[in-house]
């Protein structure tokens, strides 16, 4: 125990007396400094004293062994020198770089953060590209929408191609800010009005009123107009296509274009209001709030049926009166009746506006054809012979006569026939030519207006038939005092004067009152019959 303890102490006093070896040192110094004062403790006295010398001997060889090294190996000095030299200056240049690399770093950042963004930008396209090619089948769907839509409406699918108009619309309403959405929305709008303009169409042309029903349909899925324009839009159509087919009708023959004038009224007017009524009138019926409305609404049809009737009133005031056949102008009233009474069944029945057209026609035939025996009164009487004729030329005569007006004799007979024996010509009018002439154009005139002897024409008709009994006294009157007639020429004018008085007009009164019930008052013998005396005109 105090051998241990005596040894820590020399231990203890030898650390104090170099302490550089224990505290300068790395570890393995320690350890190596530790190990020689140990050997150091077990030396003896003589070992001690002689240790500095051998430390010198040592370290001298040490220095040698040094010396001699440096002087066989000084051209590693030489390199560690160059390499020195070359460390520095790399070092300074690395500085200089480091300096400049310090300067560019906020630049580097920057080109940094816009890499990072192109680079986001970049790969947010690639997502984006991998997500169009992923649903490439439906856009390629998507996009072929407007094209098949066109196609459809082409075709005239329109319920396909409304569908596909719905779906690109709402496609629009989802996603409104991408381009090519706005592009098939306007594609489709284009469409759309393409289509619009093909219904529009379908209703200019001859269509019944299921086809009505679904191009209005179409047009209301649309909702390319409100209701109330709707109608309008329908009635301008209709009215273009019934406009048309009467442009294309031929105005040459007034008689055929106003009998086929009516049929196309008679016909597709009554289509058209009843199309009208059936399309919209129930729809609008609906809502019992909105009649005001619904009268306006109503009023539309009602104010073009006006102007269709209106146009129509107004082509029969301007080719009636080239119709110069009674019979035409007869049949002409009929078609026009005709008409009025289907038209009635949808409550269009105009036919209190024909009686004025036609009265007026047909006093102008009548007149005209009073006029024409007139005519031919005179020329018979400015070359009438006064002789007395024999009884077997009596027929010759009157053939004559009948040939003188055509077949006027059998429209004569024609005319009578509904009224008896009583309406034949008397046999006294064949001493007289010229009156048996007159006779005849009187009847054929009756005969033009028997089949349309409207009750209003009754005294007009009455005034031109006494007019032109007068014209033929005061023609008789200016052939006497005008005409050097021998006493046998005077005897047989006054007879015919008395024939005109007696025989003439209480024949064609009976003749007008059968084509005029109760007219035969407006005929005035007397008044022929003052003409006459007035101009002495009958002998003794």
């Amino acid at each position: 125990m105090l051998l241990a303890r005596g040894q820590s102490s020399a231990l203890s006093r030898l650390s104090t007396v170099v302490p550089s070896a224990a505290a300068g040192d790395s570890n393995a110094n320690n350890k190596q400094a530790d190990t020689y004062i140990s050997e150091l403790l077990s030396y003896s006295l003589d070992r001690l004293h002689k240790e500095p010398e051998l430390l010198l001997e040592e370290r001298q060889q040490v220095e040698r062994s040094m010396q001699s090294s440096a002087l066989s190996h000084y051209h590693a000095f030489i390199d560690s020198a160059n390499c020195l030299s070359v460390v520095q200056r790399q070092l300074s240049s690395a500085c200089e770089g480091l300096a400049s690399l310090t300067q560019s770093v906020p630049e580097l950042s920057g080109a940094f953060e816009s890499f990072s963004k192109d680079a986001a930008y970049v790969m947010a396209q690639h997502n984006a590209n991998k997500q169009l090619l992923a649903q490439q089948a439906t856009l390629l769907e998507l996009l072929d929408a407007p094209q098949l839509m066109d196609t459809c409406v082409r075709n005239g699918i329109y319920d396909e191609a409304l569908d596909l108009h719905a779906f690109i619309m709402r496609v629009g309403l989802l996603h409104p800010d991408l381009p090519v959405v706005k592009l098939l929305a306007a594609q489709a709008q284009a469409v759309s009005r393409t289509m619009l303009g093909q219904l529009l169409q379908r209703l200019r042309t001859n269509i019944q009123l299921p086809e009505c029903l679904r191009v209005i349909g179409y047009l209301r899925r649309m909702a390319a107009f409100p209701d109330g324009e709707l109608r309008l839009h329908f009635l301008r159509c209709r009215e273009e296509w019934l406009a048309q087919l009467i442009s294309e009708l031929d105005s040459s023959d007034s008689y055929e274009y106003v009998k086929h004038l009516t049929d196309v009224h008679r016909l597709h007017l009554f289509d058209i209001v009843m199309q009208y009524r059936a399309i919209f009138f129930d729809a609008s019926s609906q809502d019992s709030k909105a009649s005001a409305s619904n009268t306006l609404e109503g009023c539309v049809l009602y104010t073009w049926v006006q102007h269709r009737v209106s146009h129509y009133i107004a082509a029969l005031q301007q080719h009636l009166p080239g119709i110069e056949e009674g019979t035409q102008l007869a049949s002409a009233l009929e078609h026009a009746t005709y008409c009025c009474s289907s038209l009635s069944r949808v409550g269009l029945d105009f036919s209190c506006l024909l009686g004025p057209l036609f009265q007026l026609c047909a006093l102008r035939l009548f007149g005209a054809k009073l006029a024409l025996a007139v005519d031919a009164f005179h020329q018979r009487l400015d070359g009438h012979k006064w002789v007395v004729m024999p009884a077997p030329l009596l027929g010759k005569a009157a053939g004559a006569a009948g040939a003188a007006d055509g077949s006027e004799q059998q429209q004569q007979g024609r005319a009578g026939a509904g009224a008896g024996d009583d309406l034949a010509p008397p046999y006294a009018l064949m001493e007289h030519v010229p009156l048996a002439v007159f006779t005849n154009g009187v009847l054929s005139a009756l005969n033009e207006v028997r089949h349309c002897a409207l009750l209003p024409l009754q005294r007009p008709a009455g005034t031109l038939l006494q007019g032109s009994l007068e014209q033929v006294a005061s023609s008789m009157v200016h052939y006497r005092h005008t005409r050097s007639l021998a006493s046998t020429e005077q005897a047989l004018f006054g007879a015919a004067s008395r024939a005109l008085s007696d025989v003439v007009v209480p024949y064609l009164a009976g003749c007008f009152a059968a084509v005029f019930p109760g007219g035969s008052s407006l005929l005035s013998a007397a008044a022929v019959t003052a003409v006459l005396k007035d101009a002495a005109v009958f002998g003794s």
